[in-house]
Formats: structure tokens, C-alpha cells, sequence
């Protein structure tokens, strides 16, 4: 009992290490300007709000139970099932019901330009097809402009 009371205590230390709760941009967004962050959404609250209204680049799990999406340089990128979009402001639609939690440290830095990044969500469907709940979701996406960013995808 006492190894698993301990297990637990380190899971939540290092998960409140990992990350930053309720904030529309990473607070410490201006101590990287070319960095990028990953962030989640509670999925279940992205549904019902749906109904309502040079190393390899970073990535994280495709299958994840939560809507992921990506900052960089005072823009948030996301895939819902209408398609690719991205927010120039901290208080775009769903962040007022589905608070953000962002990673405590920039994922990978870049040189590209917002316009670039733009760009290329723009063209995402086009290039890789539309929303699929397993095979190309909000995580896919994320993952792609990660690699973008990391100059992996052109």
C-alpha cells in the first residue's frame, strides 16, 4: 500500500510539472519567441461544445482521449472535424468552456514565418485529407505542424 500511495504522489508531482492549466497561450511564451507548445483540451467538452456551438520534431500520441492543439508566435493551430483552423487570440471560441492546458516548456523552436505556418494548414486537407477520428485527428495535425516547424515537412 504504502509503494502504491508513493507511485501515486510522484504521478501527480510530475504531472504538475508537465504542465500549465487554464491559460489561452503558454504564460511563459515570451521567454522562447521562436518556440512551440503543444496543448490539450478535455475532449468530452470539445464534443459536447461541437454540439453547442534538427532532431526529429516533437510529437505526442495520436489516440489520446483529449483534442490537442499547437502555439506558435501568438497563434493556436487545430483540426476539428470541419477542418484545420487557426486563432490569432487568447480567447478564441472554445477556450471560454475548454480551458487549455499547455506544456510547461516549449516543445522545439523554429524559423518559420506565422504565414508559412498558415499556409500550411490552409493546404492540410488538400495534402493529407480530411478529419478521420483514428487515422488523421487533431494529434495527426499537431504532429505534422510540429514537423513543419522542425523543417521535417516542407
Amino acid at each position: 500500500m504504502y509503494k502504491i500511495g508513493c507511485l501515486a504522489i510522484m504521478l501527480v508531482i510530475m504531472t504538475v510539472c508537465l504542465v500549465e492549466n487554464d491559460a489561452a497561450f503558454p504564460s511563459n511564451r515570451n521567454s522562447s519567441p521562436d518556440g512551440f507548445w503543444f496543448g490539450t483540451q478535455n475532449l468530452g467538452c470539445m464534443i459536447l461544445l461541437g454540439k453547442k456551438g534538427k532532431r526529429a520534431a516533437p510529437s505526442r500520441g495520436t489516440l489520446d482521449v483529449s483534442h490537442r492543439v499547437i502555439y506558435y508566435r501568438g497563434h493556436v493551430f487545430e483540426q476539428r472535424p470541419g477542418g484545420p483552423l487557426w486563432h490569432n487570440t487568447p480567447e478564441w471560441d472554445s477556450t471560454a468552456k475548454c480551458p487549455v492546458t499547455w506544456e510547461r516548456n516549449a516543445a522545439g523552436r523554429s524559423k518559420r514565418s506565422v504565414q508559412s505556418v498558415i499556409n500550411f494548414t490552409n493546404g492540410y486537407t488538400r495534402r493529407f485529407g480530411g478529419y478521420n477520428v483514428v487515422f488523421n485527428n487533431c494529434h495527426h495535425f499537431a504532429n505534422r505542424v510540429s514537423q513543419f516547424l522542425s523543417g521535417e515537412l516542407n
